[in-house]
Formats: C-alpha cells, sequence, structure tokens
C-alpha cells in the first residue's frame, strides 16, 4: 500500500512539473509571436526592411535596459529617501536621483543619436510615435486585466 502511495505522489509531481514546462513553452511562444508582430507593424508604419527593423530593435531593447537599470537605482534611492527623510546624507540622495535623471535623458539623446543612423528624421518621429502608441495600449490593457 505504502509503495502505491509513493508511486502515485512520484507521478503527480512528474506530471505537474510537465505541465509547468509546457506554461513556460506557451508564455516564450506568445512572447515570441508579440515580437514578430510588433516588427511587423513597425516596418509597415515606418516602411522599413527587416534588417533595419532588427537594428531598431537592437538599439530599443539595449536602451531599454539601460533606462530599467537607471529606474532600479532610482526606486532603491527614493525607498531610503522615505525610510528616513532625516538621515544626514539625504540631500547627497537627492542629488544623486537629480544625476540619474540626467543619465537617464543622456540615455535617450544617445538613443536618438543612434537612430539617425538608421532612420531619416521623419522615422524617427514615426517609431517615437509608435512606441508611445504602444505603451499606451500595453498600459491600457494592463489597467484592463486589473480590474
Amino acid at each position: 500500500m505504502f509503495k502505491k502511495i509513493v508511486i502515485l505522489l512520484i507521478f503527480i509531481v512528474g506530471l505537474s512539473l510537465s505541465i509547468k514546462a509546457q506554461e513556460d513553452t506557451s508564455i516564450t511562444g506568445s512572447h515570441h509571436k508579440l515580437n514578430k508582430a510588433v516588427k511587423e507593424k513597425l516596418m509597415e508604419k515606418l516602411d522599413i526592411d527587416e534588417a533595419t527593423a532588427n537594428k531598431f530593435f537592437s538599439l530599443f531593447n539595449k536602451q531599454k535596459k539601460v533606462i530599467r537599470e537607471y529606474n532600479k537605482d532610482k526606486k532603491q534611492l527614493m525607498k531610503s529617501i522615505e525610510e528616513n527623510p532625516g538621515a544626514s546624507d539625504v540631500l547627497t540622495k537627492i542629488n544623486e536621483l537629480i544625476e540619474i535623471d540626467d543619465k537617464i535623458n543622456k540615455s535617450r539623446k544617445e538613443f536618438i543619436s543612434d537612430l539617425q543612423k538608421i532612420f531619416t528624421p521623419k522615422q524617427i518621429a514615426q517609431s517615437i510615435t509608435f512606441q508611445k502608441n504602444l505603451r499606451k495600449l500595453f498600459l491600457k490593457d494592463k489597467k484592463d486585466k486589473r480590474k
């Protein structure tokens, strides 16, 4: 009897791990499909080829990663300031926040400068609008899912 319970338990654990692995694959697949759809829409809106779109997304992802790191640093600083606003080094932390904002703006300028190597000014403007609208769409979708 005990052996049957152990075997059943092992089978259930194995089955649950198998189901979890399939979920991860579908998430990755969905992410890939979404990226492909976004790339196709960008190519259509800006009238660019796939190689140029790939260059854009390479630059975009690199810049997004940098901004994410800066925002992570800002969040940690803000938490520290909120937890102890009377700390002796609070002005230093506030100045660090300002410096991070400056770094974020510098990164955005560099991104636009890099885009000038692959896009016309009109395409840069269109890509900025495209990014803004895409961000709005995702934020709206995220908001709708919370309700």
